[in-house]
């Protein structure tokens, strides 16, 4: 008979044990890093303290003094016979000049450890003594910081029950001390009250029966929900000598290994699969799960599976999977200073981006740039006013996170598409998804169709259409926009922006999910859908979404008041849908024609069942040009799509995830200052102020300092930089954005606020420090032998007088016509306009100078330029029209759609001596004004029907 099965502890295996496979599953784990006991680290402190205070005490009551030589020995002295006093000399010699080596060993270990465990500099000829002072510090520095955090460790360690949670049991992981201890206060006051027990995992809440649980990932223990959401790396075991590091994980993932200490930050204390904690960065152990930034390459990101039961704010849907957690990056943090959305971390020094109201505009990409298209279309058809600070930072987070070039391709490649099948009498492909990365955009097409035009290529027999390269084409010489419909969701992990049709779908498009979460994504993807540039006329309607939203979008997004209005919308669409085929591709998007633009209805809100009955019909396949999508549920939804409260966004039919676009109450509210400022007229009444105000610069210099400087910073146009030193080419546009800061601020500008502002999504001090002292060099030194670069005594930066700068130039010559007489006064201006080269900081790098808008310049410089050519025209225009016309124009290449410039260039090429010019200059003036979409002014209208009364009519709008 068989002798009955026996088990032990040793043969029960865990979830990840099971999913081994191979000679490894039967290994024995590691056994963990000790953490050094007290009597340990006594032992380093008092070790230390005799070999670097006890041996120069004992040799100066032994020997006096170290001998210093003070001339070099002489033949008589090496060949003198040895003695007992002699080698006792040369031993206390070499024992103080050992102790000497030990003592910058260990001052070199306790600087690198002290710095958040920082790679240590090697002390030239010292392994085995710096060795030895590496395993005394690193005892007695690691000793005495866990031994202070042992009792919060272990207190958290206490929170997670063993056995049944009870009413008030409350699992913290991967926080700090002091939000574990505000976690489980809120927790006890919430079941004081009542309220259902929770856990909290990184801010995420969910119920007690709801636990979050995470998809396999190899290497990553099932409990550490603290990285669900996020992109993690393990760390790889030794390879012979070779030891896993943070240095060479960031080199990896990041690309540059300098970023280590984003990876620091992230994961510094941490609980590990092993109990231990990251301390210090050298101290990272064998299949250890670390945190990575979320632009990390290689790395996975860690997925929650569904829970048995929906959370408090988690998806709706229990058989769907989700994340369940914030993507956390180091430029992602908690800072609510003024300097440009960042904060400086207390504990690490890390200066890190804020995901504050304005944050997620940092990451939306199409988003962004469609709202700042709108912004400076509105900005040109009127004079507007200042925003307030609150909406200028939405702006310079709108500017940082905009990404116009991948805009620029989407729109090209799409118009260009739809010429080309015109040209040739092919209907467009059905095209029902798109992504756009920096290299191409690809169209997910079905049916699949392999009949592409030239500049496509065809893959994966025709389900995919793939365009690379650039159109060297303006948008409105291709024609119309093929496919309004595209909405971009947001970004995948390879960073490529994800858009579906909404067109193609057949029906509703519902979402599901946190319904805080999904509303933010809908207001978003109206916002975006009324201000694509790859649309043309369309109308957006929402419902339930962003109040504020209505003030941001313009006139393509109108706000339904209440489910009424919705109802009299579909009564409208049913009344008014053509009835035609489909198929017909001439009824279709190639034939869409004035007052048949798309319709858009985006609901934030539960729908009425007997509304959302209706909503099907109306956005069937056959009903070209109306799209719907709203909260789940929607009845005949085709399309259903899931978003978690970390705005993680799936779409299982078309295999998507994606992080997706938001947009919160308040950066809705912040947008829409940002565009009312854009148009808002005068005050009724308000007299217009003689002359354009002008700041006083700090430096005085006038066009003859410019041009005789060694370095010269030029912002008047095309961005140029004059330097001294040399640099590398791949750091040249970073310094330079750096040096364009510090030359527009008339104060010393705080290391942190640079920081903010050249890095808007987050640097480390290390980082900014290095590209201040190589712009530093680059710069060069003035006649004395000083930095141009320079910082102040309370370690703010700044430029020297000596820099000249063209905006400052431009100012002091201004100030001084004021103060001239009126026979110096024109000359004075001319000086000022010759200064002039274009449009402010033309030709710079794309999503650079996103801090421009706190400068307050444009709308200054732009003012400013056109108060001095106009100024020119009223003293001058009589007896030198070409001198007027020379300044008009000048002002009009950094303000080219401002119309009274345009009027006194009118009056005067009318009058200038080689005959009236005024028509030439009218058509240059329609095509310009065309091409910003700004309407004609009545005052310039009149203007040219009085100086050209022979033109034709209507010739002169735009």
């Amino acid at each position: 008979m068989n002798p009955p099965a026996t088990t032990s502890a040793h043969d029960e295996q865990t979830p990840e044990q099971e999913l081994r496979r191979g000679p490894e599953r039967f290994a024995a784990p590691p056994p963990p890093p000790q953490r050094p006991g007290a009597l340990r680290t006594v032992g380093a402190g008092l070790a230390l303290l005799v070999l670097v205070v006890g041996v120069p005490l004992g040799l100066l009551a032994l020997t006096g003094p170290p001998p210093v030589p003070t001339s070099l020995p002489d033949r008589a002295t090496l060949t003198q016979p040895l003695s007992t006093g002699l080698v006792l000399g040369v031993l206390a010699v070499v024992v103080w000049l050992a102790w000497l080596q030990f003592t910058v060993c260990v001052v070199v270990e306790g600087v690198s450890l002290l710095r958040e465990g920082g790679l240590p500099r090697p002390v030239p000829f010292s392994g085995r003594s710096q060795a030895l002072a590496r395993a005394l510090v690193g005892t007695l520095l690691v000793g005495s910081t866990l031994l202070g955090s042992t009792g919060a460790a272990q207190a958290a360690t206490a929170v997670a029950p063993t056995g049944p949670a009870g009413p008030a049991a409350v699992q913290v992981v991967g926080a700090s001390s002091e939000d574990r201890q505000a976690m489980q206060d809120r927790a006890q006051d919430g079941a004081q009250d009542g309220s259902r027990a929770t856990d909290v995992v990184e801010g995420v809440t969910l119920e007690r029966d709801a636990a979050p649980r995470m998809q396999h990932v190899p290497g990553v223990p099932s409990d550490m929900t603290d990285v669900i959401g996020k992109k993690v790396v393990v760390v790889a075991p030794p390879d012979g000598h070779y030891h896993d590091n943070l240095w060479d994980i960031a080199e990896r993932h990041l690309g540059d290994g300098r970023r280590w200490k984003e990876i620091f930050d992230l994961n510094q204390g941490r609980v590990q699969p092993d109990g231990e904690q990251l301390v210090l960065g050298r101290l990272i152990q064998p299949g250890w799960v670390l945190v990575v930034p979320n632009d990390a390459t290689g790395a996975e990101r860690v997925h929650a599976a569904a829970p048995a039961s929906r959370g408090t704010g988690g998806p709706a849907s229990g058989d769907r999977s989700t994340t369940g957690g914030a993507d956390v990056s180091a430029t992602d943090g908690a800072g609510t200073g003024v300097d440009g959305g960042v904060r400086t971390g207390a504990d690490s020094g890390a200066v890190t981006a804020s995901t504050g109201p304005s944050g997620a505009l940092l990451a939306g990409g199409l988003l962004a740039a469609s709202l700042m298209t709108a912004l400076a279309a509105r900005r040109r058809r009127g004079a507007g006013t200042e925003p307030d600070d609150d909406a200028l930072e939405a702006e310079v987070a709108l500017r940082a996170g905009a990404d116009h070039d991948r805009v620029t391709r989407l729109d090209l490649a799409l118009r260009s598409l739809s010429a080309a099948c015109r040209a040739e009498r092919v209907a467009l492909p059905p095209v029902f998804a798109a992504t756009v990365d920096d290299e191409a955009v690809e169209l997910r097409v079905a049916p699949a169709t392999t009949a592409a035009p030239a500049g496509w290529s065809v893959h994966d027999e025709g389900r995919r259409w793939r365009h690379e390269g650039a159109v060297d084409t303006e948008p409105a010489a291709l024609g119309h926009a093929p496919y309004p419909g595209l909405v971009c969701l947001g970004r995948d992990d390879r960073d490529a922006d994800v858009l579906v049709d909404l067109e193609s779908v057949g029906g509703p498009l519902s979402l599901d999910g946190d319904p805080g979460v999904a509303r933010e994504v809908l207001t978003a993807l109206a916002a975006q859908l009324a201000t694509a540039p790859w649309a043309d006329e369309q109308q957006v309607l929402g419902r339930d979404l962003v109040p504020a939203l209505g003030g941001a979008a313009g006139d393509r997004l109108r706000l339904l008041p209440d489910e009424q209005a919705v109802a009299d919308l579909l009564d409208t669409w049913d009344r008014d849908r053509p009835a035609r085929p489909a198929a017909d591709v001439l009824a279709g998007r190639l034939g869409r024609h004035r007052g048949s633009a798309p319709q858009y209805l985006v609901l934030g809100g539960r729908t009425e069942p007997a509304l959302a009955e209706r909503l099907a019909p109306v956005a069937a396949a056959d009903a070209r040009g109306v799209a719907v999508l709203g909260l789940a549920p929607l009845a005949g939804a085709r399309w259903q799509a899931s978003v978690d409260a970390a705005g993680w966004l799936s779409l299982p039919l078309l295999d998507l995830e994606v992080d997706a676009v938001r947009v919160t109450d308040e950066t809705a509210g912040q947008l829409a200052a940002l565009f009312a400022a854009a148009t808002a007229p005068a005050p009724v009444g308000a007299a217009a102020p003689a002359r354009v105000s002008v700041d006083e610069p700090p430096h005085p210099a006038d066009d003859a300092h410019l041009h005789a400087a060694a370095v010269r910073v030029a912002v008047l146009g095309p961005l140029e930089v004059g330097a001294q030193g040399g640099i590398d080419p791949s750091r040249l546009e970073l310094a330079q954005e750096l040096v364009v800061l510090l030359a527009l601020a008339d104060q010393p500008v705080h290391p942190s606020v640079v920081a903010a502002s050249v890095w808007p999504r987050g640097v480390t001090p290390e980082v900014r420090d290095a590209t201040v002292a190589r712009t530093r060099d680059w710069l060069g030194e003035d006649a004395d032998g000083n930095p141009l670069l320079r910082q102040t005594s309370d370690g703010r930066l700044t430029l020297s007088p000596d820099v000249a700068v063209d905006w400052v130039a431009l100012r002091t010559l201004v100030l001084r016509a004021r103060a001239a007489s009126a026979a110096d006064e024109p000359e004075l201006l001319r000086r000022a306009l010759r200064l002039v080269r274009g449009p402010l900081l033309a030709r710079r790098p794309a999503r650079r100078y996103s801090w421009l808008p706190r400068t307050r310049m444009e709308r200054a410089a732009a003012a400013v330029v056109a108060d001095a050519a106009l100024r020119v025209a009223a003293l001058t225009t009589d007896h030198d029209p070409a001198g007027v016309a020379a300044g008009c124009r000048a002002a009009l290449r950094l303000a080219p759609h401002d119309q009274a410039v345009w009027r006194a260039l009118l009056l005067a090429e009318h009058r200038g001596p080689e005959g009236p010019q005024a028509a030439d200059v009218v058509d240059e003036l329609v095509r310009v004004l065309e091409l910003g979409g700004v309407p004609m002014d009545a005052e310039t209208e009149a203007l040219v029907v009085d100086l050209l009364p022979q033109r034709p009519e209507g010739a002169e709008g735009a």
